[in-house]
């Protein structure tokens, strides 16, 4: 079973080019700029998926404008001037896996630790024991430093789901025929997480109780609460309890309604908002729990296994589409543009017309139970 990792190092990494040439079996390699590079890092001489390129360990002295020797075997290629040089850090990768699936833990397998392969997009492993059932994951280690990044999300037999976001960026790049201009995966990860709340947008426009949320909080026996769930907007409907069994719904007020010495009921509460996500309620009695149902914000996709929500999931289309424009503007094609937004702009109308309220639609009728009698000679 062949597992493989995306070698993604080089998008965030520290960046420079090589000053001269540099011939085949060096050990010195003259960097314009050595910022970011630390004392026994790993460092990428090459763009990532070329055949020459290749990774190096630094030396454990600290790097040197104009010059750095490297404490590994000398270079296998040659390399020519303005050859781009990544502070990647790690030179290895550690495959781990579980054999109990996704449920189970992950361990690092006999003879799953190998050297990052940069000259492809991909480090692979060939599990020669492994089954449709296990489950691994992967992360990067500097072999002399003993520095390990986290681990990546569970990679299975299956694959990434069809609705996830690391699926949704291959079809993006598997259309794109020069790709050449798209510099890293986040800034395809960032197009389709703008068309996301595109989305989420146009259903909200058209459905106010679309990605609604819940959630409790604690008020004291001053009325006052906070929300800090991360993706909470604005309040839909509160309800309050104070013995944490019976729950009576809350009345809106204005924070300038409640009057000094105002009697109130713990049957009929209420409450107000006093900024964005502080709230005030009356009775305070001894505290007690808002359940608060509120309209989301809504979170990005950012691991590889995120999936769509389950309403946009027979659009992952206008995702590719909206992905492929995107790619097209930035490479000056507008004919191409133009006609991939414009295929992504039609799935976003079915996709809000197919969360418009039934009730809301077609034609809008009043029966007249008894027909309208008229006087002609009203006095």
């Amino acid at each position: 079973m062949i597992i493989p990792t995306r070698n993604i190092l080089h998008e965030t990494a520290p960046k420079t080019y090589l000053m001269n040439v540099e011939a085949q079996g060096t050990t010195i390699f003259r960097l314009r700029n050595t910022s970011g590079f630390g004392s026994s890092w790993a460092i990428q001489v090459g763009e990532a998926g070329h055949e020459q390129t290749e990774v190096l360990l630094l030396s454990g002295n600290p790097p040197a404008a104009g010059t750095l020797g490297t404490s590994t075997a000398s270079s296998g290629f040659e390399h020519p001037a303005d050859t781009p040089v990544y502070a990647i850090k790690y030179n290895q990768v550690v495959f781990e896996r579980s054999t109990t699936g996704t449920a189970g833990t992950a361990t690092p397998m006999t003879n799953g630790t190998l050297t990052y392969q940069a000259d492809r997009n991909l480090t692979q492993f060939d599990d020669t024991t492994g089954s449709a059932s296990y489950a691994y994951r992967t992360y990067f280690r500097n072999s002399v430093l003993g520095a390990n990044t986290t681990e990546s999300d569970w990679i299975t037999s299956a694959g990434f789901p069809f609705y996830s976001l690391a699926n949704i960026r291959e079809r993006i790049k598997e259309k794109l025929w020069d790709s050449t201009y798209i510099k890293e995966d986040e800034t395809i990860d960032d197009w389709i997480n703008e068309w996301l709340f595109e989305m989420r947008n146009s259903a909200i426009a058209v459905n106010e109780d679309y990605a609604l949320g819940t959630v409790d909080v604690g008020f004291g026996t001053e009325g006052l609460g906070t929300v800090t769930t991360a993706d909470f907007k604005q309040s839909r409907r509160v309800w309050i309890t104070y013995n944490g069994a019976d729950y009576f719904q809350s009345i809106k007020m204005d924070i300038n309604s409640f009057v000094p010495d105002e009697q109130f009921s713990s049957v009929h509460p209420y409450h107000a908002w006093r900024g964005n996500t502080i709230f005030q309620i009356k009775p305070e009695e001894s505290g007690g729990t808002a359940r608060i149902t509120f309209y989301r914000i809504g979170t990005t996709m950012v691991n590889d296994t995120d999936e769509l929500e389950l309403p946009m999931r027979g659009y992952t289309k206008s995702f590719v589409d909206y992905g492929l424009a995107q790619a097209f503007l930035k490479d000056n094609k507008t004919v191409e543009y133009q006609q991939k937004l414009a295929e992504a702009s039609v799935a976003k109308a079915q996709f809000t017309q197919e969360l418009t309220p039934r009730d809301k639609t077609g034609p809008t009728m009043i029966s007249v139970v008894e027909p309208v009698s008229g006087f002609d000679n009203w006095p």
